[in-house]
């Protein structure tokens, strides 16, 4: 009977043991936790630290759009020094600086980037826009490069977006199903004019 009664007391304070062993577990990880906010919120590390998390964010959305508009050949990274550099996972996964792409393949990046962050700013409202407009240097691209940008964008017009082009390029107005050409004031005193061509 002493034996019995000495083993429930043993069991009974083992179990006890555990109880405080996972309480004291549950405890530390909360202080590492309340040590890593505070590490963060001295100085600027908590504006670093949010600012590397929406980047994160916004460089994942840019690198699946990249994929999608060239066929699953370009990727979207980010190197040691916080520079965009890209993957090209059709040569075998090699990274190269962005600047070393052609004409179209920069404009297909700057693009995806451009898209990724305007996904980001429509979140915070309540109704998604479906709309984006873009002021582009399609007049520094040569005929390939053109040719690239323009497919892109014609590709995207099936994702539910609507993308207005703002050019002086006439190969490019040319391509649009819908435009709305405007018209300078003249000398003569006439002002601005807007009409709506139909291709």
């Amino acid at each position: 009977i002493e034996a019995a009664q000495t083993h429930r007391e043993l069991a009974a304070k083992h179990q006890r043991w555990n109880e405080i062993n996972a309480e004291l577990s549950r405890l530390r990880l909360h202080l590492d936790n309340l040590e890593k906010i505070f590490g963060l919120i001295r100085g600027n590390m908590l504006v670093e630290y949010l600012a590397q998390e929406q980047m994160n964010i916004v460089l994942a959305n840019a690198s699946e759009r990249l994929k999608q508009l060239t066929h699953n050949r370009y990727a979207l990274e980010i190197d040691s020094e916080g520079s965009f550099i890209v993957r090209d996972d059709a040569n075998g996964g090699s990274r190269r600086p962005a600047g070393s792409l052609s004409g179209g393949e920069t404009f297909q990046t700057s693009l995806a980037l451009a898209l990724a962050l305007s996904d980001q700013i429509q979140l915070r409202g309540k109704y998604p826009l479906e709309f984006f407009f873009l002021d582009e240097g399609f007049g520094s691209l040569d005929r390939s490069a053109l040719e690239v940008s323009m497919t892109t964008l014609e590709r995207l017009r099936h994702d539910r977006l609507t993308i207005g082009i703002i050019s002086h390029v006439e190969e490019l107005q040319q391509r649009m199903p819908r435009r709305l050409m405007v018209t300078p004031p003249d000398l003569l005193g006439n002002g601005s004019s807007v009409r709506i061509e139909i291709a």
